[in-house]
């Protein structure tokens, strides 16, 4: 009884980590990269996915799940994030602009594979349609072959300001990204 405790207790703390827990094989590359694995930058561009223009507003990263807290906090955030798949990275971020005004011009939120490549895209959503009771959610299309869809929901908070939260869900087949053409 006390050996099981203390192995779910083990488990438990390196879930915890947000860290993948692997022998060491001995190769310097084995595990290089998985900490930093989920830091995608993201931002609301003027435009269209398919005609991405200049960003309108920078959103925080999208990193991978806080681990520690509850999954319906985090991994389950909104109920938009239902059958897609695990949340694999995220973000939430206030804007200073209302929902209207994002809406009134063409805007697409665009995630990009990593601050070193930036001008990878993975994953992309037009902000279009009608907002209910203050909030709008849409589609992120895998872009590239990433291998990464998501959602996106936006709310307005009535002072001026919208709170942005994105997520990212692994898709069915994993391709390698290619870098995207520059506009």
């Amino acid at each position: 009884m006390i050996v099981a405790a203390v192995v779910v207790l083990t488990a438990a703390i390196a879930m915890g980590s947000g860290r993948t827990v692997a022998q060491d094989t001995g190769s310097p590359t084995a595990m290089a990269g998985m900490e930093t694995m989920h830091d995608h930058p993201a931002h609301i561009h003027s435009g269209t996915c398919d005609t991405l223009g200049d960003v309108v507003f920078p959103l925080n990263n999208l990193t991978a799940p806080d681990m520690n807290a509850t999954p319906s906090a985090n991994m389950m955030a909104t109920p938009m994030a239902t059958g897609m798949g695990a949340v694999v990275a995220q973000s939430t971020t206030t804007v200073q602009a209302t929902l209207d005004e994002i809406l009134g011009a063409e805007h697409a939120i665009n995630v990009h594979e990593s601050p070193k490549t930036i001008g990878t895209y993975i994953a992309c959503g037009e902000l279009t349609g009608s907002a209910t009771e203050d909030q709008l959610q849409i589609e992120l299309r895998e872009l590239n072959g990433s291998g990464y869809q998501g959602q996106a929901l936006l709310m307005d908070n009535g002072d001026g300001t919208t709170t942005v939260t994105v997520m990212l869900m692994m898709t069915d087949t994993m391709g390698s990204p290619v870098a995207s053409p520059t506009m």
